[in-house]
């Protein structure tokens, strides 16, 4: 088991326990070292300093009385900001006719593109890129996505 999955089991019920979405988590950093960025999210209203503050006194306190940390670390939460990275292909669904920017895999080259969020599925992603049209990317080749910000 990776250690964003091993963070998220340890802190998934104490931070919807406080009333938040645990929308994701990124780790940085060396073996001995690491920088922990806890993202969350609600679903009534926008994410607060207090909000932040709140779920790192827990999530701090979660984390070191746990085995899951042997090494030195710092910790950020952060909410997803209006340009949020998608964790998960679920959290896309939210977002169906939404511009988004979509990175993925095929024949061992790395591609991005960005359009309007038509459909996901188990089996893939269809975008409408301005320039290719309709899109179809197999979600085995799906790398990581986030959101357009329109101003």
């Amino acid at each position: 088991m990776s250690l964003i999955d091993e963070l998220k089991i340890t802190l998934n019920r104490d931070i919807e326990n406080l009333g938040y979405l645990l929308w994701g988590i990124e780790v940085s950093g060396n073996h001995s070292s690491k920088h922990i960025r806890i993202f969350i999210d609600n679903e009534d209203s926008s994410i607060t300093l207090d909000d932040c503050t709140k779920v790192n006194v827990q999530a701090r306190e979660v984390l070191e009385n746990s085995e899951t940390l042997n090494f030195d670390y710092s910790l950020e939460i952060s909410s997803p900001g209006i340009d949020r990275t998608f964790f998960d292909l679920n959290q896309l669904k939210d977002y169906l006719n939404e511009d988004i920017q979509i990175k993925f895999e095929t024949n061992s080259q790395k591609q991005t593109v960005k359009g309007k969020l038509l459909s996901v599925s188990d089996d893939y992603i269809e975008i409408d890129n301005k320039k290719e049209g309709i899109i179809k990317i197999n979600t085995s080749s799906y790398q990581t996505s986030k959101l357009i910000y329109k101003v």
